[in-house]
């Protein structure tokens, strides 16, 4: 049948649906049942037998009193008319969000130049004095400087210096999957059911981040501009005059000249950091081998189906079209379905029925 063809290819039946009862001589543990299904109270189809109940296996009449009892494994005991799969439960994905600081925060420095203004300046260039008609005065010359422009400062912005560092970061760890090989003599042992898992490890997926490392923040530095000087000659009185005395009028002379209006302002700001978010899948749990009782063919129906495709679109699956029919794409969300929620991957299982609600 295709639908026996379909989750042939998916999961190894344990024992046929015409297996007569009798107590499984092959003991397994039993592993532990995820919260949600821990007690599988959905109905099964009409044809569907009750899920047997686990035998207790015996345990040792004597053990060493130092050692710890170790815990035996529970066996099965198959009903007529029974489907069982040799199954695993895969590592349970989680997401998460990482946050990575691709850019350093930095202190931005502007800087307003000084504000000059050009003028004159008036300079006394010979004094004034009295004379006298008889004798006139004599003077002496002297050379002087004169401040025509005073001293400034101006501040030089250095730009800050950024370096290229990459970083690694895990977008998803490393797991261990399980893959049907052959093994143990498994490829001889025909009818027992007894199927080999090879463990593979794939490696974890990670990403180069490009981040911008600040090696030397932005700063400023200060030059000077030295006053500038004017030499004037004075005439300077020696020998004032004598008898009749005259005076004489001081006199003067324009120079130009440079006067701080505003001085020079330096301002300074924080860019903040530049973050990035990162999706990352971490895995809870190891990969196992269970033993769970599933739909046998002749009960897989278009209803069965179609509600089951209908449970996995209301919790966020994509089955494709509801149209009742068992096909690879409700596989597929089926087994992403079992994978979020722990529950033993590639069959239609009671427990996974029991976890969609679906009656």
């Amino acid at each position: 049948m295709r639908y026996h063809t379909i989750l042939g290819s998916l999961a190894i039946v344990v024992s046929g649906c015409a297996m007569q009862p009798s107590v499984s001589t092959s003991k397994e543990e039993k592993p532990a049942q995820p919260a949600a299904v821990a007690e599988q109270t959905v109905a099964a189809p009409a044809s569907a037998q009750p899920a047997p109940q686990p035998v207790a296996a015996a345990t040792p009449s004597e053990a060493p009193a130092a050692a710890p009892v170790a815990r035996e494994p529970q066996e099965y005991e198959i009903q007529p008319g029974q489907c069982w799969v040799h199954a695993q439960v895969r590592p349970r994905p989680v997401q998460s969000t990482q946050e990575v600081v691709v850019k350093d925060s930095v202190n931005k420095i502007t800087v307003t130049p000084a504000e000059l203004e050009k003028g004159f300046k008036q300079v006394v260039t010979r004094e004034g004095t009295k004379t006298y008609r008889i004798e006139p005065p004599t003077y002496r010359v002297v050379s002087e400087q004169v401040k025509i422009r005073p001293e400034v400062k101006r501040y030089i912005v250095v730009p800050a210096v950024y370096q290229d560092v990459k970083e690694t970061v895990t977008l998803e760890e490393a797991k261990t999957v399980l893959d049907q090989c052959r093994a143990a003599g498994t490829r001889y042992s025909t009818g027992t059911g007894a199927m080999s898992f090879c463990a593979r490890q794939v490696p974890a997926k990670q990403e180069v981040v490009k981040v911008k490392k600040l090696v030397s923040p932005e700063t400023v530095r200060v030059e000077t501009d030295p006053a500038q000087y004017k030499s004037v000659t004075r005439w300077i009185v020696d020998k004032p005059a004598q008898a009749v005395e005259v005076t004489l009028d001081p006199e003067y002379t324009k120079v130009a000249s440079t006067e701080v209006v505003r001085p020079v302002e330096a301002n300074q700001i924080i860019l903040p950091e530049e973050k990035r978010q990162l999706q990352v899948t971490r895995f809870e749990g190891t990969a196992r081998i269970v033993s769970r009782q599933t739909i046998c063919d002749p009960d897989i129906n278009d209803d069965l189906v179609t509600r089951l495709q209908q449970s996995l679109v209301k919790r966020g699956f994509n089955p494709g079209r509801v149209d009742g029919k068992l096909g690879k794409r409700t596989l597929d969300a089926l087994t992403e379905f079992q994978t979020a929620n722990g529950l033993a991957v590639g069959a239609l299982t009671l427990e996974s029925l029991t976890a969609l609600e679906v009656q």
